[in-house]
């Protein structure tokens, strides 16, 4: 793969280009329709050292240009601008954040993000996906397809900088289970088969010690002392994050809340959808988490669906279904359990209708936290009974 790393003046960047420059020669012979500039329809594949791009002009084959610094596709845009083209760059939602987005429309281009899919089948070079990209880019563009791929809504800074609060304590909740499985998987090791569970906590601690101590195992204990620290430290940095967020549910979440989903479930879902007026029907948010049906009908045998297609927010998918589990016991009159709580309640009923009741069940609720912060119902008009005041008795002690 061809990488240019160009230190050039803006106007003299297309002549690297000789192809590119002969498109739009022949493009630019033709007359201009007033009040309809010139698009070019462009593809940018993501990676570490910069873009590979390729260049659609009007209704012809991609033009690939290779792979690019981002300065140089930044050079290259403004070059383009300057003489007269509208610019549309397509990329792929990636781990390289928006900061090129919004460095491309700075540039005078145009940026669409594109959800990450299967471009170029089982033959997958940066190439193909560069190209495949300018054509998503033209279909739109062009030809006015807005239904052709899945466009993503980019966050703003501070969109980003809330969210990374919620984000960022779940991967600090992973990395304590990584760190607590080690000293489970070295006590494993050396038979050691009965331990509290939490081994590193603070109460559970003194426990072990003294349970390896009686064992004759003080080496195993100074082995674990390090993975202790560890997980310590972790757990720090997750209460420090509790407080943050805390601190943003109180200025955030004004409404009254179901009995049993949580500032944290609530606010996290909240910080994920970023704002819940970007759906405009419930179809849209069933889609958004994911939990739409994949769907395979052809012919003239009905409609065939099977498992949800998982094109959605995973985060929000996995949130919810701890929290039905939750409203099971506190909401249990929500009408979500109405279609579906006795499959779920079944204590030897089939796992999978059980799996395909939580589904449903996370599905509907989502949709209807969206009704909820869009003023569109109340909780008494989705069945839920909300959260106790302090002086009201709770479920549990009547």
């Amino acid at each position: 793969m061809k990488k240019y790393q160009l230190h050039t003046k803006t106007e003299d960047i297309l002549k690297r280009f000789p192809a590119l420059c002969k498109r739009l020669e022949g493009a630019e012979q033709i007359p201009e329709v007033p009040g309809l500039p010139r698009v070019l329809c462009l593809g940018a594949d993501l990676e570490k050292d910069g873009a590979c791009l390729a260049v659609q002009c009007g209704l012809g084959e991609p033009v690939s240009l290779g792979t690019l610094t981002r300065e140089s596709v930044l050079s290259l845009m403004a070059a383009l601008r300057a003489r007269g083209w509208r610019c549309v760059v397509g990329m792929e939602a990636c781990g390289f954040g928006w900061r090129f987005q919004r460095q491309l429309r700075e540039a005078g281009a145009e940026a669409l993000t594109f959800a990450t899919e299967a471009l170029s089948g089982r033959r997958k070079t940066n190439t193909r996906d560069a190209a495949a990209l300018a054509r998503l880019v033209g279909d739109r563009t062009v030809h006015g397809n807005t239904r052709t791929s899945r466009v993503v809504r980019e966050p703003s800074p501070e969109e980003q900088q809330r969210r990374f609060l919620s984000r960022h304590r779940a991967q600090l909740i992973a990395l304590r289970g990584k760190i607590e499985a080690h000293g489970r998987g070295l006590l494993y090791d050396f038979g050691q088969l009965e331990f509290p569970e939490c081994w590193w906590g603070k109460k559970m601690w003194p426990r072990l010690v003294a349970q390896l101590t009686a064992a004759g195992e003080d080496w195993l204990r100074e082995a674990l002392e390090p993975q202790r620290a560890m997980a310590q430290a972790v757990h720090a940095q997750i209460l420090e994050l509790d407080t943050r967020l805390a601190a943003v549910a109180a200025q955030t979440l004004t409404l009254p809340l179901p009995h049993g989903l949580g500032q944290l479930t609530t606010l996290t879902a909240c910080l994920e959808v970023m704002d819940w007026q970007r759906f405009g029907n419930r179809k849209q948010v069933g889609s958004y988490i994911g939990c739409a049906p994949s769907e395979n009908s052809t012919g003239g045998d009905g409609q065939l669906l099977g498992q949800i297609d998982r094109q959605g927010n995973r985060r929000l998918r996995s949130l919810l279904t701890e929290a039905i589990w939750r409203l099971l016991r506190w909401e249990p009159g929500w009408r979500g359990f109405a279609k579906w709580g006795a499959i779920i309640r079944e204590a030897h009923g089939s796992t999978v209708r059980k799996k395909k009741a939580v589904i449903a069940c996370v599905r509907l609720l989502f949709i209807d936290l969206w009704r909820l912060f869009t003023a569109r119902a109340t909780l008494a008009d989705l069945g839920f009974q909300g959260t106790p005041s302090a002086t009201e008795p709770t479920a549990a002690a009547r």
